[in-house]
């Protein structure tokens, strides 16, 4: 049975078998509640409600203000204040929202109340050592009214002074042929494509990459803005000097499009943690298999997606709007929200930036990589990105203990053994001792880190939720994989053969699975052969159901943990779901 968008869906009901990513994909035993999900009659623009905004939150980066007119001394410490907390909780950047009531109603400004409100907003950045730009600006005059009326939109940032830069890690997906790496060309390069790929050569890792055209491997490559949300890139700049220049840094994680690499993106989805997604629909080609594919991958790991259709300048207004809407029912099979209408001005973009980042709505935009059109609207979105959390969470995951995982293996000479990955919990400093592990018995070997690079530039300590290429010294016999983690010398793992999952079959080749069966199974950073051992409650596993299941890996344990998500692959048999137990190997 081939993997169509069927598999999104109860077949009798058209409800969608998946929930949205604010909720967890194990609610009881039978698997997640079906939802049901339709398209909003709204869009960006002209709309009834564009002169409102939801109501302000406490949690979060975005903030409103009616005025800031003349405030008194204590009142301007208190907006400091204010503007610290909201800064915490976007890991950096906070927006404001200037002419805009508590409730979200756009009363507007007078030019004169404008002026006075952006310079107290400027004083208040200046006293955290904060930048801020002006991002849009829009009129809410009434009709009838002399008097001119503005709301304006102000990106602030500061770097977090642990921190060098402020970095988001977006993964490009879709099918081959559909030009995510020649977007990333365009991006990182500066330069418009000629039309036959002249921009994603430099984005490709291997010859025969460049020979086809096509990736296979997980590449991936950085973009950078500056303090006033300037792109910067490798047009004029080397990686060092980008790094330098920037205040936030995008890392491009370019996957593979074709079948036959699929292991390869699906490795990318888990391991490397993105924090959006972006997938990839040519506007020439339409939907594909691929397309499906990933939308379901990235729908089942819960990973925030926009959606970028390429090649606009190839059809007319009329096969856009047609491909807009394809795009739109497709995602709305999925249990997500897509608009409508495309993002088409620098405030849509904002707004997008701002509903991807705290709800379970997808933005969709179009770009052409030949004429340029779309990506200064592109570019706004990635600029306002910002990384889920609140700064509460964060500061538990630095006070437990580190937990590293290898993704990337690399051999440099006069270094010796580096490896790259991402640190999810705790912290990884310079020269400290670390355990290494699990060896093939299950054993950890204490070693030693030598010196850490992030983005090529040297740093002391890295951070949760952090990327960061890490030095090793290594006894001699001692051979690193892939999968494996760093962790406290006195916070050792346990390491596991078998676990319990929450399994939905989405297709197989024949009715069901039955006890004994392999395949490859992908929890995080670990990509590895289990056979299924017992099915809780049935004698066989069907397309369609949801089951508890227990699972062994067939060569050696592993460190997983529970509530992360699983991706079952074995040939056309494809499966997701949620680990629920794990039971290490002294049981």
């Amino acid at each position: 049975m081939d993997f169509m968008i069927s598999h999104f869906c109860d077949e009798q009901n058209h409800q969608p078998l998946y929930k949205t990513r604010k909720q967890s994909i194990s609610d009881s035993k039978n698997g997640p509640t079906l939802l049901s999900s339709s398209l909003p009659n709204d869009e960006y623009s002209d709309s009834d409600n564009e002169n409102r905004l939801p109501p302000e939150t406490e949690l979060g980066n975005i903030e409103y203000k009616a005025k800031l007119v003349n405030p008194t001394t204590s009142r301007i410490e208190h907006l400091i204040t204010q503007m610290k907390w909201r800064l915490r909780e976007g890991q950096g950047e906070a927006i404001y929202e200037i002419g805009v009531e508590d409730g979200g109603a756009m009363s507007g400004l007078t030019d004169e109340e404008l002026r006075d409100s952006l310079r107290t907003l400027k004083t208040m950045s200046q006293a955290l050592r904060a930048s801020m730009v002006v991002l849009t600006e829009k009129d809410v005059t009434m009709k009838g009214s002399s008097v001119r009326r503005t709301v304006v939109e102000v990106l602030v940032r500061k770097v977090p002074e642990s921190q060098q830069f402020i970095e988001v890690r977006l993964a490009m997906v879709g099918g081959c042929d559909v030009g995510k790496s020649t977007l990333c060309g365009v991006l990182t390069q500066g330069s418009l494509d000629d039309g036959n790929g002249k921009a994603r050569i430099g984005i490709f890792r291997f010859p025969h990459e460049v020979r086809t055209g096509k990736t296979s491997s997980v590449c991936n490559d950085v973009i950078g803005f500056d303090n006033r949300g300037k792109l910067v890139n490798y047009a004029h700049n080397s990686l060092e000097e980008m790094v330098e220049k920037s205040s936030k840094l995008v890392t491009l994680i370019d996957l593979a499009g074709d079948a036959k690499y699929q292991k390869t993106t699906i490795h990318g989805l888990t391991g490397y943690t993105p924090h959006f997604a972006c997938l990839v629909v040519a506007a020439d080609r339409g939907i594909t298999w691929a397309t499906r594919e990933h939308l379901g991958l990235v729908a089942a790991l819960n990973i925030p997606m926009f959606v970028l259709i390429t090649k606009m300048d190839l059809v007319d207004r009329q096969g856009l709007k047609k491909i807009i809407s394809e795009v739109s029912n497709l995602v709305s099979k999925a249990g997500l929200v897509a608009r409508e209408k495309r993002v088409k001005t620098k405030r849509d973009a904002v707004k997008a930036a701002q509903e991807l980042c705290v709800g379970s709505i997808v933005p969709i935009l179009a770009v052409s990589s030949v004429s340029g059109e779309g990506f200064r609207y592109l570019r706004t979105l990635l600029n306002c990105l910002s990384t889920a959390g609140t700064a509460e969470s964060r500061l538990q995951l630095v006070g437990l203990p580190a937990f590293f995982t290898i993704e990337e293996l690399y051999n440099v000479p006069h270094v010796g053994q580096v490896v790259g990955g991402m640190l999810t919990e705790g912290q990884l400093h310079e020269g400290a001792d670390v355990l290494v592990g699990p060896m093939k018995d299950g054993s950890f070997e204490k070693v030693t880190i030598g010196s850490i690079r992030r983005s090529r530039q040297a740093v002391g300590c890295v951070n949760p939720g952090e990327a960061a290429s890490v030095s090793l010294n290594l006894p001699n016999g001692v051979t690193l994989r892939r999968g494996m983690v760093l962790t406290g010398v006195d916070n050792q793992p346990p390491v596991c053969f078998e676990f319990t999952a929450n399994l939905l079959l989405l297709c197989h080749s024949t009715k069901y699975i039955c006890e004994g069966f392999q395949a490859t199974v992908f929890i995080g950073s670990v990509c590895a052969t289990a056979t299924i051992t017992h099915i809780n409650d049935s004698d066989c596993l069907r397309p369609g159901k949801w089951a508890v299941v227990r699972m062994c890996f067939a060569y050696q344990p592993e460190v997983i943990r529970e509530g992360s998500p699983i991706i079952l692959r074995q040939g056309k048999t494809k499966g997701m779901g949620e680990v629920l137990k794990v039971f290490p190997c002294s049981q």
